[in-house]
């Protein structure tokens, strides 16, 4: 998954930008990945050297940061540069319609970026209950329910 902001750095390669997507994936859960070069190369299909120079660049151009801690590597993305200079300036290049689309949740934390925020629209049925009546089920759909728990049982 590359985030749609990588798109616009043309100083990145097809490699380095699947590179650092993977990087950013996994580390979702804990703000780093811990993935060896061996690993990334199988994952994106690459040689380890290529995983070594595509790391390399992606320091230079200040997208991760590395640190060990008991002789283990661990990959920060810059999550400074790829979620907010670039998305900022994703947002402000095009029209409302794009930049409302952003998700820009991790940017909110850091400057006010709330003109982008994603809204969430509510159900029609929810802003109506008076649309929801309960009515017994009818043999039709009874038949397609039991069909479905059949299905669910196997």
């Amino acid at each position: 998954m590359t985030p749609r902001i990588l798109f616009n750095d043309k100083k990145l390669s097809r490699t380095e930008n699947d590179v650092l997507s993977t990087i950013i994936s996994l580390a979702l859960k804990k703000d780093y990945c811990y993935a060896n070069n061996e690993y990334l190369a199988n994952y994106i299909n690459s040689s380890k050297r290529t995983i070594t120079n595509s790391l390399s660049k992606l320091k230079k151009l200040n997208y991760i940061k590395t640190k060990y801690v008991n002789n283990k590597r661990r990959i920060y993305p810059n999550l400074e540069k790829i979620t907010t200079i670039v998305s900022c300036e994703v947002a402000e290049t095009c029209y409302d319609e794009v930049a409302k689309s952003c998700d820009h949740k991790r940017n909110n934390r850091k400057e006010n970026n709330n003109k982008y925020k994603k809204v969430e629209p509510v159900p029609y049925w929810l802003e109506h209950p008076e649309v929801c009546k309960e009515a017994p089920m009818t043999e039709e759909e009874i038949a397609e329910m039991d069909e479905l728990m059949k299905e669910f049982k196997k």
